[in-house]
């Protein structure tokens, strides 16, 4: 009995040395809770992306200018990668954004749509301004939250319609001023 003691006392320290267990992986970060303004300005942050690449796809066929195409074209671009990184936001929290413009928003499209040419041209850009200056208090809506990359995605969008706008005071005169060489002519 003694020796199976002796033994049972010699082995206890090797049942000390067992590896340990792996550690467990930190949890991912949560999202910081998302209110309903902040859901509400994503969808009209989408929205109006929505309404910003339609508007531009239909330059390509119906713009006389190549600056108008061009800028068309840089727009589209432009508000289609900011609608991406408003589906990873609302992917973070389980929203599902919508894939169609609003109705009075589709009616602009559907308006400008029937134009060619420089009315298009005159059009397309009246609409690109007026869209992203209406866009301006869903933008200034989403300061007060507490979520960083919903500011970061309003800041970013804020700057695509602040080029929008300006590209479009830019053009007004040169749209205006082709017409009335023409009529002088």
């Amino acid at each position: 009995m003694k020796a199976g003691l002796w033994i049972g006392l010699a082995a206890l320290p090797l049942c000390a040395c067992t590896p340990g267990y792996p550690r467990l992986p930190p949890l991912p970060d949560k999202a910081p809770p998302f209110t309903t303004a902040d859901a509400a300005f994503l969808q009209q942050a989408n929205e109006h992306d929505l309404t910003q690449i339609a508007l531009s796809k239909l330059a390509v066929d119906h713009a006389r200018a190549t600056e108008v195409k061009d800028l068309a074209q840089t727009t589209q671009k432009n508000y289609e990668a900011h609608r991406k990184t408003l589906a990873t936001l609302a992917s973070k929290h389980d929203l599902t954004l919508t894939e169609t413009p609003l109705a009075n928003d589709q009616a602009t499209i559907d308006r400008v749509s029937h134009l060619h040419g420089p009315a298009f041209d005159k059009a397309y850009v009246t609409a690109l301004r007026d869209e992203s200056q209406a866009n301006q208090t869903a933008i200034t809506s989403a300061a007060g939250t507490k979520d960083s990359d919903l500011k970061s995605a309003a800041t970013g969008l804020q700057k695509l319609d602040e080029q929008a706008i300006s590209s479009a005071y830019s053009w007004m005169p040169k749209l205006a001023v082709r017409k009335t060489h023409k009529a002088a002519r």
